[in-house]
């Protein structure tokens, strides 16, 4: 069940490998799924 499915993330400029920011949106998306609060989303995209 997406929650997010409205939502869409769009990189604009990225000095970064493709797998790399698909890790990063992966990880984004978690993070948003899971927390609510935006100390905690950040929080757990630096770990």
């Amino acid at each position: 069940e997406a929650i997010m499915s409205d939502r869409k993330a769009v990189i604009k400029n990225a000095d970064m490998s493709e797998e790399m920011q698909q890790d990063a949106v992966e990880c984004a998306t978690q993070a948003l799924e899971k927390y609510n609060i935006e100390k905690d989303i950040a929080a757990h995209i630096k770990k």
